[in-house]
């Protein structure tokens, strides 16, 4: 269903001028991404801009961390660390700036061919206004002419909001409920009901006692502790790595002429 909603903004709209955007921002970005990661802004728009997007995403990326770790982990049992680092660091990395491209070239190209003039679309508008779900069903809107069409994509846009949120919840209980039952792989599902429950009225709190920016700070206090946290693992996991007996290089004379461990255990 993802794909169904990825492809009727490729194909919907420009397609062409879209896959040109894609290439040419994926570029700047590689070619600009050490100078943007250390820029701050002082001026009052831009630090807000800053604040709320750029370390408002850092900060939730971190405090999802734990959970999303030790899951994608449970699911890896068995891969190399090269297999792992491909398939949960680099493939989605590239298909997230494929999906963000589209979407928000999507957009882009909206208000750069508006009818009353560049920037009159009123996707543009609604971001600024901070109504950003808005600015989803009014990019939607801009894509076909169909209104059928259009109303369908609106309601798949809306069931996959809710399956990302839902299945990303529940991930994250799991793992919870996990370490909470010393480790056991199937913990009880009363465990995972109540933490569940916990995890969507605290958010609902944050939301209704001070909206968004409630929950954006609440995710990047939580990201604070946790940031050393991931250092010393990092630290941890490199530590055990070059004293991992099994990664050090043996003497060639225990080799052979293949290359083969003739001390280690072979592998297929």
């Amino acid at each position: 269903m993802s794909i169904v909603l990825l492809a009727f903004f490729l194909f919907g709209g420009p397609a062409k001028w879209l896959m040109g955007f894609f290439v040419t921002t994926v570029g700047d970005y590689l070619w600009n991404a050490i100078t943007m990661g250390f820029q701050t802004f002082n001026g009052e728009g831009a630090s807000a801009w800053q604040g709320g997007w750029t370390i408002f995403y850092w900060g939730w990326w971190i405090s999802w961390a734990p959970f999303v770790g030790m899951f994608i982990a449970r699911i890896s049992r068995g891969r190399t660390i090269r297999e792992f680092m491909v398939g949960v660091m680099f493939v989605p990395t590239a298909l997230a700036f494929f999906w963000l491209c589209i979407f928000g070239g999507s957009a882009i190209y909206a208000e750069l061919q508006a009818a009353n003039g560049v920037g009159t679309a009123g996707i543009a508008q609604l971001v600024r206004d901070w109504n950003l779900p808005a600015a989803l069903y009014g990019t939607i809107d801009q894509v076909t002419s169909l209104a059928w069409l259009n109303w369908a994509m609106t309601a798949l846009a809306t069931f996959l909001l809710a399956t990302w949120l839902i299945t990303s919840s529940d991930s994250g209980t799991l793992v919870i409920t996990t370490m909470l039952s010393m480790g056991d792989d199937n913990p009880p599902q009363k465990f995972r009901i109540v933490w569940g429950l916990g995890e969507g009225l605290v958010a609902a709190v944050l939301l209704l006692a001070g909206g968004l920016a409630a929950l954006q700070t609440a995710a990047i206090a939580a990201a604070l502790p946790v940031s050393v946290i991931l250092l010393l693992m990092t630290y941890g996991i490199v530590k055990s790595l070059n004293e991992d007996s099994s990664a050090m290089p043996v003497p060639a004379e225990a080799t052979a002429p293949d290359g083969t461990s003739l001390s280690g255990d072979l592998r297929a």
